[in-house]
C-alpha cells in the first residue's frame, strides 16, 4: 500500500481546476510504478495512492478521497468484478476504469454491469489510456477497440484462446481436476488445501475465463490439453 501527498496543494491552478485523485489497484508493483510515471505527465490526474490487493484499496479509496480508481480485473485476493461492486456500493461517486490483460468476450460487459465506466487492455498505448481516463472522469462509458482476430472470442465455444497463459499453476491443477470429474472435496484432499480454498480458485477461474459451468470448464481444459496430465497430488 502506498500513500502520496496531493501534488496540487499550494498552487494557484489548484483553486481553478483540481486534478482528479487516482488510486491504482494492480497485483504487480512494477506495473503500478510504471503507471505512476505515465500519469505524472498529465496534470489532470494525480495518483494519490496504490494497492496490490482489493482489501487495501478499499481502505485507501475512502481515506484519500479518491475520484477515480484504475484497477485490474485479476487481483491476488479475489475477483476484480467483486471489487468493483464493493467500490460502487461504498463509494458510489468514485469512477472506475478497468485496465487489464483479460480479453475474454463478456469481461467488459461484466465489469460494466458491476459498476465500471471503462475497459482498456494493457497492450494499448498512452493515448488510449488518456482518452479512457478523461471519458470515465466525465462519467461516460469507454471501451477500447479489440481487433476481431484477437483472442477475444468467448472461450469454451470452440474458438482458440490464450487465457490459459494467465492461469497460475494452482488454478491449472484445480481446472484439470474439475475436468477429470473430481468433486470439490476430492480436489481439496489431493491438493492438500481446504474446501474453501478450492471454491475460491474455482471462482477465480470462472471470472478469468468467463466460464460459468463445469461443462464449459471441462471443454476448455480438454481444448488446452490440460487433462492429458494427471492431477497433482500435493
Amino acid at each position: 500500500m502506498t500513500l502520496t501527498a496531493s501534488p496540487d496543494s499550494g498552487t494557484p491552478a489548484a483553486d481553478e481546476r483540481r486534478a482528479f485523485r487516482v488510486v491504482l489497484v494492480d497485483g504487480h508493483c512494477i506495473f503500478r510504478q510504471a503507471l505512476r510515471i505515465l500519469l505524472a505527465a498529465d496534470k489532470d490526474f494525480a495518483v494519490v495512492g496504490e494497492a496490490g490487493r482489493a482489501g487495501e484499496a478499499l481502505e485507501l479509496i475512502g481515506s484519500l478521497q479518491a475520484d477515480l480508481v484504475l484497477t485490474d480485473l485479476q487481483l491476488p485476493d479475489g475477483s476484480g468484478v467483486q471489487f468493483i461492486e464493493q467500490v460502487r456500493t461504498r463509494f458510489p461517486k468514485v469512477a472506475i476504469l478497468v485496465l487489464t490483460a483479460l480479453r475474454a468476450r463478456g469481461a467488459a460487459a461484466a465489469a460494466r454491469k458491476a459498476g465500471a465506466l471503462g475497459y482498456v487492455l494493457k497492450d494499448q498505448g498512452r493515448a488510449e489510456l488518456s482518452s479512457a481516463l478523461r471519458e470515465v472522469a466525465a462519467g461516460r462509458w469507454y471501451c477500447c477497440d479489440v481487433p476481431a482476430a484477437s483472442p477475444c472470442a468467448r472461450v469454451g465455444e470452440g474458438s482458440s484462446s490464450t487465457q490459459a497463459t494467465y492461469l497460475t499453476e494452482r488454478q491449472r491443477q484445480v481446472l484439470r481436476s474439475v475436468a477429470l470429474g473430481h468433486s470439490t472435496r476430492e480436489i481439496a484432499g489431493m491438493l492438500g488445501v481446504s474446501i474453501k480454498a478450492v471454491h475460491k480458485q474455482r471462482e477465480r477461474l470462472r471470472i478469468a475465463l468467463q466460464l460459468n459451468s463445469t461443462a464449459a470448464l471441462t471443454r476448455f481444459a480438454v481444448r488446452e490439453g490440460l487433462v492429458q496430465e494427471s492431477p497433482a497430488s500435493g
